[in-house]
């Protein structure tokens, strides 16, 4: 009998202060506040920051989810375990973003 992979259940609250993004987590992982620089180019997992040159067993997690920014604009790609496939996210500091693991976004106003 073949089973099939129940995809990974994520709720995150994404926002800004100043030069960080802060991303809260209320469902799937195993922290519920990860903040940092919104510079930095950094692929996310259920428990914070994954580097799958180091340490590639990390390539196993429940997700994987590649964060960058460009300009003014936030990019949310989808590596494994969401179905996001490119979201882009408008940096403002006075907006707060709710995504689920098939990508649905609802933006709030601070």
């Amino acid at each position: 009998m073949a089973y099939s992979q129940k995809p990974t259940e994520l709720e995150w609250t994404i926002s800004f202060k100043k030069n960080h993004v802060i991303f809260e987590c209320s469902k799937g992982c195993n922290y519920s506040y990860l903040s940092f620089d919104a510079h930095r180019k950094v692929v996310l997992n259920e428990n914070a920051m994954a580097n799958l040159e180091k340490n590639p067993d990390e390539e196993n997690s429940n997700f994987l989810v590649q964060y960058s920014k460009r300009g003014n604009q936030i990019n949310l790609e989808g590596i494994k375990g969401v179905d996001w496939k490119n979201i882009t996210l408008t940096r403002d500091l006075k907006s707060k973003y709710y995504i689920n693991q098939t990508g649905e976004i609802r933006k709030t106003t601070l």
